[in-house]
């Protein structure tokens, strides 16, 4: 039997087009800027995965979408398709390779349009467009039998379902989540100087939005202009001799996470962080220990629902200036409210970190039937720095006696043990135990 080979005829694709590519990460998010060259880069992944035997399904959510992908895969193969040894069917759009895998294009602005299908390789493009549902309840289930990959790419469109997308990515550690950012000026085959003619038409916030692939302040974000606070830390202890310092922390149970926010209440600046999981509480404790005997906090504001309290209790046995918050439905509002407020006047600077900035971008309120707030990190997110932080700025706005004794732990050096009274106040309308420092 006489055996042809046919050419694939694809572009070689621009450096951040290659990232993407040539990417293991079974997830991978990418925001992108206008005419960058995301459609073409996912057709790529696309006819490597099919020749590799996957089944490929990309979506977007109209059909002038879907063409611009389809006329991508047509064109690389050209050849074989002309020769009729690749099975190229239009009313469905898909291509069969003999031997090897599929490729398919649907539309899919919500779940139920894509419903019925399967994949090893899913690309939904325009993803900020689609409902959020067409990955939550589709597109997840249908990689489920042979663990397949997915790509998420789009053009930021505020803080929406896709933007929570991109955090949960910059959050991983796992090695599963990949994330790239790329602007229209990644693209080097663009001409500068159309690109220069465009931007001259556009609004800032559009040119943030559709060039820079900045993910805008939505109207329901519950911090606001956090980039005016965040600066980046070059601290040491010495530097705060003499300062009141104190830290929030906010205990990590199954999947999320332990963080601790150090800050100086006398320069009104966040100066450590620290973020682990996937450890024992003894160790979460020994770090908790290390982290006090380099800064030397006068209290440390933690979390004292759930496991909480039995952490507190042991590392008050051992000397540390520990109090405990109890996040109740009463409580939590004002908490958050005054991280928001200190945010909004600019009253603390905050250290500049991807993951920490983003839990804060991606903090949602709602509102309940009877007209309460409720402030929570989106669902798959986490919210424990969000948390810590606002833990460390309520504890330095609280004003008391402090008395100050020392204590020798299990044969550790000295650290300050801080024994403050307990009083009531008044806040918003209810009462609320807190400790004063």
């Amino acid at each position: 039997m006489e055996r042809r080979e046919f050419r694939i005829r694809m572009p070689i694709p621009h450096p951040k087009q290659g990232l993407m590519i040539r990417s293991k990460a079974k997830r991978k998010v990418i925001p992108a800027g206008r005419r960058v060259g995301k459609t073409i880069g996912s057709a790529i992944m696309a006819t490597h995965a099919a020749l590799d035997g996957k089944r490929v399904l990309e979506a977007a959510p109209t059909n002038a979408q879907t063409d611009a992908f389809w006329n991508h895969i047509k064109s690389f193969f050209a050849e074989p398709i002309a020769a009729k040894a690749v099975q190229k069917n239009e009313t469905t759009r898909s291509l069969i390779i003999p031997g090897a895998g599929r490729i398919r294009c649907k539309t899919a602005w919500n779940a139920d349009t894509l419903r019925g299908d399967y994949a090893d390789f899913l690309i939904l493009d325009e993803f900020q467009m689609m409902d959020s549902d067409a990955w939550d309840l589709v597109g997840a289930p249908m990689l489920l039998d042979n663990d397949g990959t997915a790509t998420f790419i789009g053009t930021p469109n505020r803080r929406n379902h896709f933007f929570k997308m991109f955090q949960r990515a910059r959050a991983d550690e796992s090695g599963r989540w990949a994330h790239w950012h790329f602007t229209s000026f990644d693209n080097p085959h663009l001409s500068q100087e159309a690109l220069d003619e465009i931007i001259q038409d556009m609004t800032d916030e559009a040119y943030r939005q559709e060039i820079l692939a900045e993910f805008l302040e939505g109207d329901g974000q519950v911090f606001k202009g956090i980039n005016q606070v965040l600066y980046n830390n070059i601290t040491s202890p010495g530097m705060h001799a003499g300062h009141r310092i104190i830290a929030g922390i906010d205990w990590g149970k199954m999947n999320d996470y332990t963080a601790v926010s150090i800050g100086c209440s006398t320069c009104q600046r966040e100066i450590a962080i620290a973020r682990f999981n996937q450890i024992s509480y003894d160790i979460q404790r020994e770090k908790v220990w290390a982290l006090a005997e380099q800064w030397q906090p006068r209290v440390i504001l933690a979390e004292s629902n759930s496991i909480g309290t039995p952490i507190i209790d042991e590392l008050q046995r051992s000397g540390l200036p520990v109090e405990g918050f109890n996040t109740t439905a009463s409580s939590k509002p004002p908490l958050i409210e005054s991280l928001v407020l200190a945010i909004e006047r600019q009253e603390w600077q905050l250290i500049d970190d991807p993951i920490w900035t983003g839990e804060l971008e991606a903090y949602e309120r709602t509102v309940t039937p009877l007209g309460r707030s409720q402030y929570n990190a989106p669902q798959g997110l986490h919210d424990d720095t969000v948390i810590a932080r606002a833990l460390m700025v309520w504890q330095s706005q609280q004003v008391g006696s402090v008395k100050v004794t020392q204590s020798r732990v299990r044969g550790r050096k000295r650290v300050p043990m801080v024994r403050r009274s307990i009083r009531k106040v008044q806040e918003n309308g209810y009462n609320q135990q807190l400790p004063a420092s």
